[in-house]
């Protein structure tokens, strides 16, 4: 085979690889826009984690959970996200029983995709549309 033959295969080979690997890049990295979605909805979780964490103070604190978001917003010193960051309903808090409540919120995409990339813990793992996480406490005599 002579040499420029050759070079006509690997430039059509370098051409088809270049292509592929565009292409994988495009399915990897997701749009402008869905990216913004996915930070939006790193901060609704990232704001359900302080409500979370403030129902613990609150049950530190009282030796029950808050009966409701009114309660909870109530504690002195806290400055807590209550409302969605794109507008849409604000999150919801609700008592299950003496140690179990529920977190909720409207999610923008599907945890799946962040989870098969490892960024995401399994325990806010998260479908889009309306979703609540069911939290627990334990009595210290437990």
């Amino acid at each position: 085979m002579s040499q420029t033959a050759w070079g006509s295969r690997l430039l059509w080979a370098t051409g088809v690889f270049t292509a592929l690997a565009i292409a994988a890049g495009v399915w990897v990295i997701d749009s402008p826009a869905q990216q913004r979605l996915l930070r939006l909805d790193e901060s609704r979780l990232q704001d359900l984690r302080s409500l979370e964490q403030a129902a613990r103070s609150y049950r530190t604190a009282h030796e029950a959970l808050p009966p409701d978001m009114a309660r909870l917003r109530a504690t002195p010193g806290l400055d807590l996200p209550l409302h969605d960051p794109a507008g849409g309903p604000d999150y919801r808090y609700r008592l299950l029983d003496d140690n179990h409540f529920e977190l909720c919120a409207l999610f923008a995409t599907d945890s799946a995709r962040q989870r098969r990339f490892g960024g995401l813990e399994a325990d806010w793992a998260h479908p889009a549309g309306e979703h609540c996480f069911r939290r627990s406490i334990k009595n210290d005599e437990d």
